[in-house]
């Protein structure tokens, strides 16, 4: 072979190899799949929230409250990509390609119903060291000045609760007419019985009479007929809640204690006695009138009486 033969050879090979490197695919970037949580809170400014896609890797965002599906614009998503689902509370996204340099499309979802904020905005990216697999978005953020109070009023009401739950306690260690005497439910001046002619305001809750009051020095208890009503959800036991109204207009503070019943649970359409027994405070005038609440344990359901004579 000549010399310039060889010459030619050489140079055909390197066409060739240099062709077939040019032809090698590019290597798509080894990301790490991430799963992140966002907050809103009401009080901050709303802020374009980070969200990071990829070629052929699939993003779910939960919310914890309902969402409108149709304000998703899947229309600007159409070009990047496969698939866009939109549920009542959750977004399912697969990117078709990665997004390019430069290009951030912005997703805006807003939330239905009441409530603050009204909407969330994401700012989409592509980067080579991670993609969003998982996302959590929380509506319902509250500041640590709003956990505080929260706190603190739950302990308040605990306190209340307990109080009432000791009295219960030694009333039960002295049971029955012999322990009602040594604890001065009952006196010398025996027990007087009277019978409320108001009719109670029904709070999801019924209540029928007689509605009989018994008297016994500072003590007294109101004994009523509970029905919760047919189309009701089961009605469990609460509390108490007796407010002192003076004369003059003042308000003493309100006091709280269990509900007495036999019943842990009032099904649809059953019916039960309760019982509400109270103390009168020794501050009270002449005039004065109670204000006598029978709730569930939720405070959501039951009965009240406003004008109660002492």
């Amino acid at each position: 072979m000549s010399l310039s033969s060889s010459v030619i050879a050489v140079v055909v090979l390197v066409a060739v190899v240099g062709s077939v490197a040019v032809a090698q695919p590019k290597t798509a970037p080894v990301r790490e799949r991430r799963a992140r949580q966002f907050t809103l809170r009401a009080e901050e400014p709303p802020v374009l929230l980070p969200l990071r896609v990829a070629a052929h890797e699939v993003t779910t965002v939960t919310f914890d409250a309902p969402i409108v599906p149709d304000s998703v614009d899947r229309a600007a998503l159409a070009p990047f990509f496969s698939r866009v689902g939109v549920y009542a509370d959750a977004l399912v996204l697969k990117a078709s390609v990665d997004l390019p340099s430069g290009t951030r499309p912005v997703l805006t979802v807003r939330f239905a119903g009441p409530g603050a904020p009204s909407q969330v905005g994401f700012v989409l990216t592509t980067v080579d060291a991670e993609v969003d697999s998982q996302v959590e978005v929380f509506r319902l953020g509250r500041s640590a000045q709003d956990l505080g109070r929260e706190l603190a009023d739950l302990r308040a009401r605990c306190a209340v609760t307990e109080a009432g739950i000791a009295t219960l306690r030694a009333q039960c260690a002295l049971s029955g007419l012999g322990g009602a005497v040594l604890t001065g439910a009952v006196t010398r001046e025996g027990v007087t019985v009277t019978y409320l002619s108001e009719v109670p305001t029904r709070i999801g809750l019924k209540a029928e009479g007689p509605h009989a009051i018994y008297r016994a020095g500072s003590i007294r208890a109101l004994e009523t007929l509970l029905i919760n009503p047919v189309d009701g959800a089961p009605w469990v036991p609460g509390f108490v809640r007796v407010t002192p109204r003076l004369s003059e207009g003042r308000v003493l503070p309100a006091h709280e204690s269990p509900l007495i019943m036999r019943e842990k649970q009032l099904e649809p359409g059953a019916r039960a006695v309760a019982v509400v027994e109270w103390q009168v405070p020794p501050e009270t005038t002449p005039g004065t009138r109670f204000t006598l609440e029978l709730w569930d344990r939720n405070g959501e359901r039951g009965i009240r009486w406003e004008q109660v004579a002492p």
